[in-house]
């Protein structure tokens, strides 16, 4: 073998492992080179939020609020993937929504969907589930 095959294997085989551990870097740090605050669902201990659970909900990007029937404050998030197109639930980080705009579908008839704008759970919506509407739940 000449000493170029050899050069050549060697450089080939070093940019395969190259890309293969930048490939497993940014696998493992799905947000590296975003704007956006990695999403973490913040949850609170009890009814209020303590000022330490406030500082970090906000230090997240997120808002307090008291909502739902209880009264309970809670963290509301926006998502990095709002209003994106979606099929289903697994495209985005939330859930697979039926635009508002679009009124009352028919459950299991084809439908588009985009992904929701934030984590708060309550209120009126149909979700998308393999390019489908389902039912229309409301939850408060």
């Amino acid at each position: 073998m000449t000493p170029w095959r050899l050069i050549f294997i060697g450089a080939a085989v070093s940019m395969i492992a190259a890309c293969s551990a930048l490939r497993d870097y940014h696998a493992a740090n799905p947000d590296f080179g975003s704007p956006a605050p990695p999403y973490e669902r913040i949850q609170f201990a009890s009814q209020f939020a303590t000022p330490a659970e406030r500082a970090r909900c906000e230090a997240a990007g997120g808002v307090v609020q008291q909502a739902g029937r209880l009264g309970w404050q809670l963290c509301v998030q926006s998502f990095p993937d709002a209003g994106q197109a979606c099929r289903g639930s697994e495209d985005c980080l939330g859930e697979c929504r039926l635009a508002e705009t679009a009124g009352s579908v028919e459950a299991g008839t084809a439908a588009k969907g985009i992904c929701q704008a934030s984590d708060e759970p309550f209120g009126c919506y149909t979700r998308v589930e393999n390019g489908k509407a389902t039912q229309t739940i409301c939850v408060d």
